[in-house]
């Protein structure tokens, strides 16, 4: 990583400065780099390098390894864990969820997933008259939630299973497994996941996973706005945005792009990663689209009632945002 400000600073401001270009260019090598490697990284002079190594040496912050490389050592690990225990994922959504309400002009929520359900845990309500009535602690059916979908898109293949098999259960409600894997498919296409009035009749949401350090999907972030805003644009226009502020949320929260292993990707790499969020490809979009559609009923409305809220999933008759192929596709009896 070479030092991007050159210009003539304090002796111990410049000192600073290249301590921290020697350690983020470790931390990009970790299986070690030489000491011509990192002075080609940082541009630091040989001997002025060598003798800072020598001192980070000391602090436990930089190990030499059995060939002679330099690596970051167990002290780092001190300075992470101290950072990552003061961590609060609710205050640290708040930076984000501030904005992202801001340049939206709708009200966005986090959530974490509770078996069968999603419950909010934050919440910045649109400064419009006209929104979305939620409260922190209310919970909504995961599978009909966009930020119950974006959290099993990526979460592992046992907690998808629970939380069908409780559905199932608590609905009294076949799930079409197969048609389920495609919804999320779509859902890791897209990076973001959408719920046109399947859990709430007159709301529509978007949502997108958040991650922590290790990779492990921990909370979903959504925008919701009354179906008379949300147009046929709108998952484009939203998705988008909402996706990135996820991401960047989980950058704050330690996450390095790579999801974890398990996830309930069928598609994941020989390594068991799924490839991080990213935008729909137009062919990815068709198949999912053309998979979905070929359910005809929703578990969204059971699951709904279950819950006490509407009792059907609402037709795209009765509202034109609702978008039936987008909800939880139900077995046949």
């Amino acid at each position: 990583m070479t030092m991007a400000n050159n210009e003539r600073k304090p002796d111990g401001l410049r000192a600073v400065e290249r301590t921290v270009a020697v350690l983020r260019a470790l931390a990009e090598s970790p299986s070690g780099a030489s000491l011509t490697e990192l002075v080609k990284a940082t541009e630091i002079p040989t001997t002025t390098l060598h003798r800072m190594l020598g001192v980070l040496r000391g602090t436990a912050l930089v190990r030499e390894t059995a060939d002679g490389r330099y690596a970051l050592a167990a002290g780092t690990m001190t300075l992470a864990r101290s950072y990552l225990d003061g961590l609060d994922l609710r205050q640290e959504a708040l930076g984000v969820m501030r904005p992202l309400s801001a340049r939206t002009g709708e009200t966005c929520h986090l959530g974490v997933l509770a078996l069968v359900h999603v419950v909010y845990i934050e919440k910045i309500d649109s400064p419009s008259r006209v929104r979305m009535h939620s409260r922190v602690g209310q919970t909504n059916p995961a599978l009909s939630t966009a930020i119950g979908r974006a959290v099993l898109a990526y979460s592992p293949v046992h907690v998808l299973d629970e939380v069908v098999e409780a559905h199932q259960r608590l609905a009294a409600e076949r799930v079409d497994r197969a048609g389920l894997d495609a919804l999320l498919a779509g859902v890791r296409a897209d990076g973001y996941a959408r719920d046109l009035q399947e859990s709430e009749l007159g709301i529509c949401c978007v949502a997108a996973p958040v991650f922590d350090h290790t990779g492990h999907v921990v909370a979903g972030l959504s925008i919701s706005a009354p179906a008379t805003r949300f147009d046929a644009d709108a998952p484009g226009r939203l998705g988008p945005q909402v996706r990135d502020a996820a991401a960047d949320l989980s950058g704050q929260l330690g996450w390095r792009g790579a999801v974890s292993r398990g996830t309930a990707d069928p598609d994941a790499g020989s390594d068991g990663r799924t490839a991080p969020p990213r935008r729909r490809t137009a062919s990815a979009a068709s198949s999912a689209s053309a998979a979905s559609s070929a359910s005809s009923a929703s578990s969204a409305s059971s699951a709904s009632a279950a819950s006490s809220a509407s009792a059907s999933a609402p037709t795209a008759t009765q509202h034109p945002a609702a978008a039936t192929p987008h909800s939880v596709p139900a077995a046949a009896p």
